[in-house]
């Protein structure tokens, strides 16, 4: 083996019950030699005698891989597994027999690991760079036993087990829809983290209420008096204009953010309700 990292194969030998790690190493070393195209194309077919010489050189290509391929599962596998797969010809044949025989492992890894994924929720107070880390891997084991899960929808089961801490980062995120990896999205949820880890209080927007208007109070009729004329006739009531009610602040509570989710912006005050910041532009992190 003459690549630099093929020592993490002739340290962790395939034995059977290590199949996924041993899988997992297998294709890092195949893909920084180039070689792990054979696993997933077939061999191309004999050329005709005057076929242009690009389809020979992508036979030869393909034939010269494959056999680097086979050396590396061959040479890093336990002596008893070596003997089962020496009549194989390609590395694709040797891995799919390997999948029949240890298959099982896969699916159930990749079960447990969406499992994991869809019960883990971030506790509050938790760093969001060490439970971005451990979804991250959650996301990377299923991926690597045989699960597809697209950007998108990596996304979205990465919100779901966020904190409410960062319902006001979410809300901004579904205004602007932009697309990020999940790298991308630790870093933005680092920088709000940031925000607000000062304050000792967690961001919450403040909702605003309608008032009702006040009933109309009935007017009583009094018994014998204003006989045969004409009752008067009420006034148009006025219509009370809806004012919005703000939810008392706290001010042991130190900081609170409120938030525009139309105009994407918000207010930052203390406690006794002091104008710390006005309007800071959250859709930036976006941009």
């Amino acid at each position: 083996m003459s690549s630099p990292l093929s020592v993490i194969l002739t340290q962790n030998k395939l034995t059977g019950e290590n199949f996924n790690d041993w899988k997992r190493n297998l294709l890092i070393v195949l893909n920084f030699e180039k070689h792990s195209f054979v696993l997933t194309q077939p061999r191309p077919p004999t050329p005709a005698i005057d076929a242009p010489d690009r389809d020979f050189v992508a036979l030869e290509r393909w034939d010269n891989s494959n056999l680097s391929a086979m050396c590396y599962i061959q040479a890093s596998m336990s002596n008893v597994l070596q003997k089962q797969h020496e009549e194989h010809q390609t590395a694709r044949q040797i891995m799919d027999n390997l999948e029949e025989m240890f298959g099982e492992e896969t699916i159930q890894a990749k079960t447990d690991a969406i499992k994991g994924l869809m019960n883990c929720r971030q506790k509050v107070g938790t760093p969001i760079k060490e439970h971005m880390m451990k979804v991250m891997a959650y996301l990377s084991e299923a991926q690597t036993n045989g699960a597809e899960i697209d950007s998108a929808t990596q996304l979205v089961m990465v919100f779901q087990t966020l904190s409410k801490d960062f319902d006001l980062f979410q809300a901004s995120y579904n205004l602007n829809r932009k697309e990020m990896s999940l790298t991308e999205l630790m870093k933005e949820l680092q920088a709000f983290e940031n925000i607000f880890k000062g304050s000792g209080s967690k961001a919450e927007a403040n909702v605003a209420e309608p008032s009702s208007p006040a009933p109309n109070p009935k007017r009583k009729k009094e018994k014998g008096k204003n006989k045969g004329k004409k009752p008067a006739v009420d006034a148009p009531a006025t219509k009370k204009s809806t004012k919005t009610k703000k939810r008392k602040v706290d001010p042991k509570k130190g900081f609170k953010v409120t938030r525009s989710l139309h105009e994407e912006n918000f207010t930052l005050r203390t406690g006794d309700g002091t104008l710390i910041q006005e309007e800071p532009n959250f859709g930036s992190l976006f941009d």
